[in-house]
């Protein structure tokens, strides 16, 4: 083979390679698929026959914040709004001939789609079709079994020690394990085997394979700073992977407009609690024989 047949094929190669990067690079940026710390809204929008509405604009705004976030729908119809932080969103629709539509409460949740799709009506003076209820948030999209833990549990339901990873229990499949630590297994599978991310950053200990503090400290994060948490438990897509077991995704508050805070004290501590019958401490007698007695062990914490 001659030399200019030789760069030829290298250049045929690296043309290839290139190219297959490209369009690599390209389907990415299109997929705009929502992510482990933030959601979507979706749907298609048609006219009162049924029929698609194109480049009919799309705006949602974050209640808490003003932020606004827009989209155009296709020729099918169909419009996403992607990377949105869970909150809840006013969602107004318009196209030129028809009467705007407006959805006041549509929540975001962490990791899902929230669809809402409208049939636009025509245009008469003043027109505008408002939805003032809050929308539920309904998986029609995608096959994964992925519930969402949301600030109402996590700020209303009692919790021992305030570790509100604990609230993964309210998860069908979920269970604690038998050896006391409190680790979490899902569907039978190993303990270990779950993978843990707050913020999209990694929340795993890395040499114990568990959700990081779960067993040496109550948790890493604070209860206050929550704002939800997604159980993947099974049938999710390889974007999250990592875990053979569930893959748990946790979002912190952001905060808003308005100045709001929270402050908390919780003592946990054995003076305050009964000596537990059942608890025993088997000591040696000055005359050699050995007797139980009850005993309280120690357990203080201080959390503010």
């Amino acid at each position: 083979m001659s030399v200019s047949t030789k760069k030829r094929a290298s250049l045929g190669v690296l043309a290839r390679s290139v190219a297959i990067v490209v369009l690599t690079l390209a389907v990415c940026i299109a997929a705009e698929a929502q992510s482990t710390t933030d959601g979507a809204i979706g749907g298609t929008i048609t006219d009162p026959s049924g029929a698609a509405v194109a480049d009919a604009s799309v705006t949602a705004t974050n209640n808490a914040t003003g932020l606004m976030f827009q989209a155009t729908t296709d020729s099918t119809g169909y419009y996403r709004v992607s990377k949105l932080q869970p909150a809840s969103y006013t969602v107004k629709i318009e196209a030129n001939g028809f009467a705007a539509y407006t959805v006041e409460q549509a929540v975001v949740q962490v990791g899902t789609v929230t669809e809402i799709s409208a049939k636009l009506n025509v245009a008469s003076a003043a027109a505008t079709v408002e939805v003032n209820a809050e929308l539920p948030v309904i998986n029609t999209a995608s096959q994964d079994f992925a519930p969402v833990v949301d600030q109402t549990q996590i700020g209303n339901l009692p919790i021992n020690g305030g570790r509100w990873s604990d609230f993964a229990l309210l998860t069908p499949g979920a269970v604690n394990d038998a050896n006391g630590f409190g680790l979490l297994s899902f569907r039978g599978m190993s303990t270990l085997l779950n993978n843990n991310t707050v913020d999209g950053a990694d929340n795993n200990q890395a040499f114990f394979s568990e959700e990081r503090g779960r067993t040496r400290a109550g948790y890493s994060s604070a209860k206050a700073a929550v704002q939800e948490f997604q159980v993947n438990t099974s049938n999710y897509s390889s974007e999250y992977g990592r875990a053979a077991g569930a893959v748990v995704n946790t979002v912190t508050k952001s905060g808003g407009n308005d100045f709001h805070g929270e402050g908390y004290f919780y003592d946990r501590n054995n003076d305050w609690g009964a000596t537990n019958p059942f608890t025993t401490l088997t000591t040696q007698n000055p005359d050699g024989s050995f007797s139980a007695r009850p005993y309280k062990p120690t357990d203080v914490r201080y959390i503010y």
